[in-house]
């Protein structure tokens, strides 16, 4: 009977603590509830705060990206303001995120995405095309090289460090420009000693587009004797009266010469001065321009100058070089171009192929192997 009595008491205690729970919670949600609701627009505040920090910080982030890697960018005139612009708004920025900090950082990272993708397609050209030229005659150390700078410039290029890669590309296309004249240079050398060492009298002329060519591939018989070419001379003596007419005194000091003459004026260089020095500026017997009849050594007033280094210096070398194309003349060994012809900058050696040919060399330092595509 006790023990009925005592469960019916917890049963009746447990119904009050529910009934207070209840109620107290009730009582809190009537009480809190018009608090919650006039508190609204001021926790919309507080997130549209929150929103605007957000959205500053994603602004700082991509200037300071683009604070941080603009070194790495190469830049043309048009855009030289750029790292101004970057000092100008990172002033800005101590004064705060404003609408107008925005709009600068925005035409900024637009500016900056805009040269470095041009700056990407310009390398891909440039290195496509180094990467296509042909390597021909180049050593092995100098292949390596090549391919040091490559993978060099690839690992740059990757890394976005397109200012660095230029460099890299540069330095690379010149190199490659530099020996394939240093293997250009190797190639002619060597055909030089073997063609030289053929028997003379089996050579032939060789002619490309109707002009005879005689350099250090191609030689000449030694029974190849015309004399002086008399079309070539008749235009050298116009020259020689147009350039009177301006003050200009011209000389054709040396015109054919025959193998034999050639013999014993190229074995005279080579006692004086060794045969690599004089395989520079004299031609072996039967490679000479002079056996032609069409090659003509110019001087001027001063013959102390004749075939003489100096002699670019004068105004009648200067007269030559622009108007010597008018008269079916060409400067035969142009400046920098000994790596094409095999021969020193002679600027008094004058070779007469018609006027048809020759007003194609004016204002250039076009060489006669490279208009024939040799």
């Amino acid at each position: 009977m006790r023990k009925n009595q005592n469960n019916k008491r917890k049963k009746s205690i447990r119904k009050k603590i529910s009934l207070l729970i209840i109620s107290f919670v009730f009582i809190n949600i009537l009480t809190f509830l018009p608090l919650n609701i006039k508190n609204m627009p001021l926790l919309a505040g507080y997130l549209l705060t929150k929103e605007d920090i957000i959205s500053n910080e994603e602004f700082i982030m991509k200037f300071n990206y683009v604070k941080d890697n603009v070194k790495y960018l190469y830049i043309d005139s048009s855009d030289s303001d750029l790292h101004s612009e970057v000092d100008k708004v990172e002033a800005l920025l101590n004064e705060g995120v404003t609408e107008k900090v925005k709009i600068l950082i925005s035409d900024l990272t637009n500016r900056f995405n805009e040269i470095s993708s041009k700056n990407q397609l310009e390398l891909e050209k440039l290195f496509n095309e180094a990467n296509d030229e042909k390597l021909e005659g180049f050593f092995e150390d100098e292949i390596e090289t090549v391919n040091g700078y490559k993978e060099e410039f690839e690992n740059l290029y990757k890394d976005k460090k397109y200012s660095e890669a230029k460099e890299v590309l540069d330095s690379l296309r010149e190199y490659i420009e530099n020996n394939k004249k240093l293997a250009n240079t190797r190639k002619i050398n060597e055909v030089y000693d073997e063609k030289s060492e053929e028997d003379p009298s089996l050579r032939e002329p060789k002619y490309i587009n109707g002009i005879l060519i005689v350099n250090k591939e191609y030689g000449l018989p030694d029974t190849y004797a015309p004399g002086e070419n008399a079309e070539a001379r008749e235009a050298f003596e116009r020259m020689k009266t147009d350039a009177a007419n301006e003050g200009i005194y011209l000389n054709a000091f040396s015109t054919y010469r025959s193998y034999y003459t050639q013999e014993r004026l190229y074995s005279n260089y080579v006692y004086t001065y060794g045969q690599a020095p004089t395989d520079t500026f004299s031609a072996r017997p039967g490679f000479s321009e002079h056996q032609t009849g069409l090659a003509f050594d110019i001087g001027g007033l001063d013959r102390s100058l004749w075939a003489q280094v100096d002699f670019m210096y004068t105004e009648e070398a200067k007269w030559l070089k622009e108007n010597c194309h008018k008269y079916g003349f060409i400067l035969r060994y142009p400046e920098g171009k000994e790596w094409k012809t095999g021969y020193m900058y002679e600027s008094w050696h004058f070779r007469y192929i018609g006027v048809e040919h020759s007003v194609n060399f004016a204002n250039s330092d076009l060489t006669l192997e490279e208009y024939l595509g040799l």
